[in-house]
């Protein structure tokens, strides 16, 4: 753009544009300078993406509100969706009422990414629903182990509503669920995934939500 304008002021100089055309080019110039960004613009919508706003997990598009999550808490209180609303949460959807290495893994990490938030650890809840009320000896693991976690016993329903929410179902047991803290289902991360990518993709939400 500077050279443009260097060479329109030479040419003024010169006398190489007659003095009637000069305002009317002055003008287009003008009118150039902000339409062409504009245009631009325009063309890498949907075309470009910056990497700092990729996300690592796998995004639902549009995100799809959970309205058969209900659950039976360890204390024997009847829960659904609206028990988690007004907060961020970390979902696991287990497979029996024994929680294999998958369980653990997956567990492990949604408590480790929850306590790398520092502070905003309390904007999040953390969820496991299983298909069976847990023996004593998990019952008791899991108090030990993880406090902070909200454990409930869920129909198929419940569980398939979120195991079947994305266009290519997994497996349950494979998969970790973020949900919004209006109730919607917004991704998925594999168990077996670097839980450093779900850590990114939670603080850059956490800082731009004005929610939860």
């Amino acid at each position: 753009m500077i050279r443009v304008m260097s060479a329109y002021s030479l040419a003024i100089k010169t006398g190489s544009i007659p003095a009637c055309w000069r305002p009317r080019l002055m003008l287009l110039f003008i009118i150039a300078c902000f339409a062409v960004p504009l245009a631009a613009a325009g063309w890498l919508v949907g075309r470009w993406t910056p990497g700092g706003t990729v996300q690592h997990g796998e995004l639902l598009n549009p995100a799809r509100p959970v309205k058969e999550l209900r659950f039976i808490s360890l204390d024997e209180r009847r829960l659904d969706a609206t028990a988690l609303h007004g907060r961020w949460a970390l979902a696991y959807v287990g497979s029996a009422e024994g929680c294999d290495i998958g369980c653990r893994t997956a567990l492990y990490n949604v408590r480790q990414v929850r306590l790398a938030l520092g502070k905003d650890r309390e904007r999040v809840n953390t969820l496991l629903l299983l298909e069976e009320t847990p023996a004593p000896a998990l019952r008791q693991w899991l108090a030990d182990e993880h406090a902070a976690l909200i454990v409930g016993v869920a129909d198929n329903t419940a569980r398939a509503e979120l195991v079947g929410a994305f266009p290519t179902p997994g497996a349950i047991g494979e998969w970790i669920y973020l949900l919004d803290p209006l109730g919607n289902l917004l991704m998925r991360y594999p168990v077996a995934s670097e839980p450093r990518g779900m850590f990114k993709d939670l603080q850059r939400l956490l800082r731009l939500s004005k929610v939860g």
